[in-house]
């Protein structure tokens, strides 16, 4: 057809360099899939379905032609249909008279006299759906047309034809699929069959096709009889065998493993055997489940033996619940959730599902389907739940030893065992503890806050667009928000509101009855620079600028005879990036304890350091950080409502001062986009796929990403060091003081007065000397009554 005529399909774009990558990959999964793939140079696919097609329908065979491509309809007859997917309907010769006015052996008779778009087939310009309708009805086919323009009444449509004959037998020729490619065809290739999942399972992995994982029927399961432990006796056998580690997986009543309660215990020691052992089950008889605290008094030594290894799928949840049950788990820690998390922090779940899945190709049952309609896990049948949680304890003992060889194979091990391992005796001693609330200041706040939004409410127009109409998103109103007053109060009253509803009205509700506190989950696999995130409910987010992120603080108070410290480390990211990029500029204002957003403005404005207002410091902390999460000239003038040429010059004169900010973003990026990750000083990786996208703006994240989790990723080590080696030193010298909240670059304890100076030491000492920079680690303490004092 390009040799016809070189103008074929030539409107077209070249296929997306993406989606050329991209078709190796899709003839691996095709043929995985045991999907035949016809393929012949100087055709068309058409040609090669149109030809298949006519084989297959003459062989008696019902064909089904998959394409939203009018093209095809003249294939049809009485064997052959179109099925369009984009419409769900099959159109047959009926469809076809309805939509052109005549059957399918003329469609290519239409096409040639209105031509196609999509393909660039001319046909008569000026000559439509309507038009084209009316000539065919004239004439007996197109010959006949194209030798008798004389017989059309119509004088215009006589002339277009006469003039065009040409073109539209070109047209016809472009527009006709050829039939008689020289493709072989046999009925046994169409035939149905089970895809190679064998094949298919490291494709979906490495694609990571997690919905198409799940699909996957159960050949890739274990079908492993696990072993129900329903007497005391037998439990004592089991665990008198030797063992140098044990899996272990706690099953409760519901999410919360402070409150909730225990109905199970599954324990694994060598692969492929597993056992349950029942305790808290509803509606069963004793003799089905063996005495809980017999149980608990048997597993304690085993759990509590240092010399056994413990391996888990987020043992922090498991240890705690079996700390309210008096055993505390000790001896060398295996996590595979965070062993996965480590490997690919980028991922949105590293779920047990999906691990074992990804690295045993083995699909386990969620809990979902597990509990089905079922109130709690107590209600659970002993055998099903047996098979359930059996298999949770054996994947993570089979598991262990997959993702340890992986963890030294990237150079892990030493965040792992160093940082991620150890932290996890320190967050559920956190959790445990919680912090205490004032509920009742909690409750009149929430009452003034509301008094507010009516105020607020009054002075804003209740009058509203509809949705084609003006925007009212948060970077616009903020933008509006410089010109008038009115999208500075509806921003007002959304953050007033946001504080209402997420803190004021919510926290007094989560109070723990039996401890009177406030107990927030911290979580280690959420975040892909490393740094910890909580949950239920997330204290993380309150504003820590503004009258009401203050007050909020006032309410997080120390219990009866107790103070809160609280120790924040100081500018520790432009520490970190004075250290890593080996600026002189940046190492010395730090080593000479000079504030660095002071020093940033004199060189901006041309200054002494004297001279610097308060609204030039401002600026210059502006720059330093907007530098670090590689800030725009754009960005940096929308930030400070500034031209852009001056906000260019700005991050100019910045370079200029600080070259080895230059060299490090530059070289950062460079190594990235080589090997695919970064790396924070203690060795954490975080893959950056997004410096591969064809797309520009992906890319540029891509470099942000690059240049700034090191950074991240490195201040969340250090206060992860320190907070393992704080509590240590609390216990060493026999301390009351604990760690109740960590936030970020900041630490909350709580602790008896008498012991303020040397918890205060303590805290400094382990913050500061958490890891050696070439600038001094620095930290703000501070202490009173309540979190707001204190900070």
């Amino acid at each position: 057809r390009h040799r016809m005529y070189k103008e074929y399909k030539a409107h077209r774009p070249e296929a997306p360099s993406e989606l050329v990558k991209q078709l190796p990959f899709i003839r691996e999964v095709v043929a995985a899939f045991n999907i035949p793939v016809f393929e012949l140079p100087g055709y068309e696919a058409d040609d090669l379905r149109g030809t298949i097609a006519k084989k297959a329908g003459t062989e008696g065979d019902t064909v089904l032609i998959v394409t939203a491509d009018k093209d095809m309809l003249q294939l049809v007859n009485e064997n052959i249909k179109i099925y369009d997917p984009i419409k769900d309907r099959i159109l047959d010769e009926r469809y076809i008279r309805e939509k052109f006015g005549v059957g399918p052996e003329r469609v290519t008779e239409y096409i040639a006299l209105t031509g196609d778009t999509a393909d660039n087939i001319p046909g008569i310009r000026g000559v439509g759906e309507k038009t084209a309708k009316e000539l065919l009805s004239l004439f007996e086919n197109l010959d006949e047309l194209l030798a008798h323009p004389d017989r059309i009444p119509k004088e215009r449509l006589k002339k277009m034809v006469s003039e065009n004959r040409d073109v539209v037998r070109l047209s016809l020729d472009l527009a006709t699929i050829d039939i008689d490619v020289p493709v072989e065809f046999h009925r046994s290739d169409f035939v149905l069959r089970e895809p190679d999942w064998v094949s298919l399972l490291p494709l979906f992995r490495r694609f990571e096709f997690v919905s198409l994982l799940k699909l996957v029927p159960s050949a890739g399961t274990s079908s492993r009889d696990y072993e129900t432990v329903s007497s005391l006796v037998r439990l004592e056998e089991i665990l008198g065998r030797p063992k140098d580690e044990l899996s272990f997986d706690t099953e409760t009543t519901g999410r919360n493993p402070l409150t909730e309660r225990l109905v199970g215990i599954a324990l694994c020691m060598e692969e492929e055997k597993a056992f349950y052992i029942p305790v808290g089950h509803s509606g069963v008889t004793t003799a089905e489940q063996p005495d809980k605290r017999g149980v608990l008094g048997l597993l304690k030594p085993p759990l509590e033996n240092e010399g056994i290894s413990k391996i888990g799928h987020n043992l922090k949840y498991d240890m705690t619940v079996l700390d309210r049950e008096g055993i505390g788990v000790a001896g060398k820690l295996f996590d595979t959730m965070i062993a996965a998390y480590l490997l690919n922090p980028n991922k949105a779940s590293h779920s047990l599902d999906e691990v074992s899945f990804e690295y045993l190709s083995k699909r386990k049952k969620s809990f979902p389907e597990v509990l089905k309609k079922r109130a709690t896990f107590a209600e659970v049948g002993i055998r099903e739940a047996t098979t359930y949680a059996g298999e949770d304890a054996a994947l993570s003992y089979e598991l262990k030893s997959v993702l340890f060889d992986k963890l030294g194979a990237a150079g892990l091990e030493g965040v792992y065992f160093g940082i991620e391992m150890p932290l996890i005796d320190v967050l559920i001693d956190m959790e445990k503890s919680g912090v205490r609330i004032d509920d009742s200041l909690l409750k009149k706040m929430s009452g003034e806050i509301e008094a507010e939004m009516e105020s607020v409410q009054k002075r804003i127009s209740p009058s509203k667009r509809t949705k084609t109409g003006y925007s009212t998103s948060m970077d616009v109103l903020e933008e509006l928000s410089g010109l008038h007053e009115m999208p500075r109060e509806v921003l007002h009253f959304r953050s007033l509101t946001k504080l209402k509803t997420t803190y004021l009205d919510v926290l007094p509700a989560l109070i723990n009855p039996q401890t009177g506190r406030l107990h927030t989950s911290f979580n280690q696999t959420v975040t892909a620079t490393g740094r910890l995130s909580s949950s239920d409910p997330n204290l993380q987010n309150i504003p820590v600028r503004g009258e009401w992120g203050q007050r909020i603080r006032e309410a997080f108070i120390a219990g009866e005879g107790e103070i809160l410290l609280s120790s924040d480390y100081s500018q520790v990211e432009l520490r970190i990036l004075a250290h890593i990029s080996g600026d002189r500029g940046l190492i010395d204002a730090f080593a000479e304890d000079v504030d660095i957003h002071s020093r940033t403005a004199a060189e901006l404005y041309g200054v002494s350091i004297g001279k610097v207002t308060a609204e030039m410091r401002r600026t210059a902390k502006t720059v330093n950080f907007g530098v670090l999460y590689g800030i725009s000239p754009f960005g940096l003038s929308e930030a400070l409502g500034i031209g852009r040429e001056e906000a260019k010059r700005y991050i100019a004169q910045y370079f200029d001062r600080h070259p080895g900010v230059r060299e490090y973003i530059d070289k950062t990026v460079a190594e990235a986009r080589e090997n695919g990750y970064v790396t924070t000083l203690l060795g954490r990786k975080r893959p950056i796929p997004e410096l591969n996208s064809a797309n520009r703006n992906t890319r540029q994240q891509g470099e942000r990403l690059a240049v700034n989790s090191p950074i991240q990723g490195t201040a969340a080590d250090i206060i992860k060091i320190a907070m393992i080696n704080i509590r240590n030193r609390f216990r060493r010298e026999t301390l009351r003081a604990k760690m109740v909240l960590q936030v970020h670059d900041e630490l909350l304890i709580e602790l008896p007065r008498e012991e303020l100076g040397v918890a205060t030491e303590i805290v400094r000492d382990e913050m500061e000397g958490a890891f050696d920079l070439a600038v001094p680690l620095k930290v703000e303490v501070g202490h009173g009554k309540n979190w707001s004092e204190a900070h």
